[in-house]
């Protein structure tokens, strides 16, 4: 248990030290974001209209950049019928999303998820998809202009809109759109077809079918959180998986160009836009602008991803036609599977193998959900699984622990005998150990086992979007501090969370009731080891809090049965003799 506190202590506490000290931002703070590089950069690729910013990338591969002015020359930008922008928003929906669509710039201007409430809890969260809009299409080079909007249907869960265009030589052309939702899910189909509906040769140029835009959580709907996983991801056609923080300077965020991928996406802490192409490759178009924050402070990264369409020639009735679809949602397990296996990497729970135990465990935590309909009492059961599956290896770490402390009078004795040659003072204690049965080790190698287990059990309770705004008794909120009250003191006002301090009161008594092999100033260190997590863990979510009181019960009544029955036992032994 000692060796469990230590590892939480830096595991929770490390991100509230380095603020305190003043090495990392505040909490909840905006991250300042490098400015990029200035579009005149001598390799730097023609703009995307109304991208997010980015820097000057390759040659060969486009990228966001700053939206470029009207390529459209005068005597052609004349004859333009230039469509009413004020055209009411066509809007689909099914039980889960509501997607508004601008008819004059053919592409998706937001998306509602129905299910998801602000942090305020007074309006569903609604992703605003950004200048470029999500799955819409645009010129690379900016040189096309909607003439008029020839038709807009909406039946139903799909919307189509058809408008005429013009290109910079003043040829015109038609491109049909079309955007349709499943009945229920996260889901958005996208079809797109550009007709060259005139006598001459058409040369389109590269196009760009941008998968939307998505801010962080706390940005996006006011979620007070620890850890931000705000990421770019995508799997590229060799497989290999790339995450990139939305807050990378831009050398890192921008680097490789536009490689050929299998999927992109934007994600933060709980929610993700994932765009595929149905199993086929297509160039990675990725872009980031910085937003404002009402707070005041440094502007909040926003990121984008999708898809870089090459440029060719249309011949006189020639049609281009690209097909896309776009999963935009919360990060729930079974939805990505069904959506695309690869696609659950955008989870992030935690690294490494550890991912693998934390997404079973998740898996059990729903399942136990789909029995007691509610979260908290999952994560009561949850936790008494894992503890009863320990059981064994906990009660032999504490009767070897145990053990070490009924020897310490020995042990002490030697050290003084031999305290001016080590050596023989080691030998004399192995020795000691191996004649009294004992495992120095034995304590430690338990906790050890259950490091891992903990570590996927934290990672799990505290990234899962099923536990926001799911409430148990006075939490309001598991996936924030179960605050029932504030206290106004002279200089700062003291959230009153129970949990927390349950918890700080039952790893007092467990440190009591725990036998240690230490010295007397080991022992306070390891009694102020308590609230000290306290200090750093006040505003721990109340789904981990309550995980680690129930674990800290269990453990208590563990260790006092294994008194009992040593007390019993040694009675017994006196008795016979």
């Amino acid at each position: 248990m000692v060796g469990i506190i230590i590892c939480a202590v830096i595991l929770f506490g490390w991100d509230p030290f380095m603020r305190a000290m003043g090495w990392m931002p505040a909490k909840n703070a905006p991250r300042t974001v490098q400015q990029p590089a200035p579009a005149a950069a001598p390799q730097a690729a023609p703009a995307v209209p109304k991208a997010p910013q980015a820097p000057a990338p390759q040659a060969s591969a486009p990228s966001a950049g700053k939206p470029a002015p009207n390529t459209v020359p005068h005597e052609v930008a004349k004859i333009i019928e230039q469509p009413d922008p004020q055209l009411p928003p066509l809007r689909i929906a099914n039980a889960e999303l509501e997607a508004t669509i601008a008819p004059a710039a053919g592409t998706i201007t937001s998306i509602s998820l129905k299910d998801y409430l602000n942090a305020a809890r007074t309006a569903p969260i609604v992703i605003d998809t950004g200048a470029d809009g999500a799955l819409g299409l645009t010129a690379v080079d900016s040189s096309w202009l909607t003439v008029k909007v020839v038709k807009q249907i909406v039946v139903d869960t799909v919307a189509e809109v058809t408008r005429e265009m013009i290109d910079r030589s003043g040829q015109r052309f038609t491109v049909n759109q079309r955007w349709e939702l499943p009945s229920a899910g996260y889901v958005i189909k996208y079809s797109a077809t550009v007709t060259n509906s005139g006598k001459t040769p058409l040369t389109l140029p590269e196009t760009v079918v941008c998968g939307g835009t998505l801010a962080s959580a706390k940005q996006l709907a006011g979620d007070n959180i620890r850890r931000a996983s705000h990421t770019l991801d995508y799997q590229t056609v060799t497989g290999e998986f790339v995450d990139i923080a939305a807050d990378k300077k831009d050398r890192d965020f921008f680097a490789g160009g536009n490689p050929l991928v299998r999927w992109a996406s934007v994600s933060n802490k709980y929610f993700c836009m994932i765009m595929d192409r149905g199993g086929e490759a297509f160039a990675l178009f990725r872009g980031r602008t910085n937003l404002p924050v009402a707070s005041g402070g440094a502007a909040a990264p926003c990121i984008s991803a999708g898809a870089v369409n090459p440029g060719r020639v249309l011949q006189p009735g020639g049609t281009e036609s690209f097909g896309y679809r776009l999963y935009c949602g919360p990060k729930i397990l079974h939805l990505l599977e069904e959506f695309s296996p690869a696609t659950t990497k955008v989870m992030h729970l935690t690294w490494g193998p550890l991912n693998y135990l934390a997404r079973f465990m998740l898996w059990v935590l729903v399942k136990l959900h789909a029995l007691t309909g509610n979260y908290g009492w999952s994560i009561i059961i949850l936790t008494l699984l894992v503890r009863i599956l320990f059981y064994p290896v906990t009660a032999r770490g504490n009767a070897s622990m145990k053990k070490m402390q009924a020897i310490q009078p020995k042990v002490k004795e030697l050290r003084d005998k031999y305290k001016d040659n080590p050596q023989l003072m080691n030998a004399k204690m192995m020795e000691l150990y191996r004649a009294e049965g004992v495992n120095p080790f034995g304590g430690c190698l338990p906790i050890l086992l259950q490091i891992p287990v903990f570590f996927a059990l934290y990672a799990t309770l505290e990234g899962a979007v099923e536990l926001r705004q799911s409430s148990f008794f006075w939490c309001h909120d598991l996936a924030a501090a179960d605050t029932i009250a504030r206290v106004n003191l002279y200089f700062f006002t003291l959230p009153i969370n129970p949990l927390v301090l349950a918890m700080t009161g039952l790893m007092v008594l467990q440190q009591h009731m725990t036998p240690m092999s230490m010295d007397p100033a080991q022992k306070k260190m390891m009694m102020l080891m308590p609230f000290v997590m306290l200090f750093f863990f006040y505003d721990l979510p109340s789904g981990l809090t309550l995980y680690w009181t129930v674990s800290n019960i269990f453990s208590i009544i563990q260790l006092r049965m294994q008194q009992r029955s040593s007390k019993t036992t040694a009675a017994a032994g006196a008795a016979q003799k």
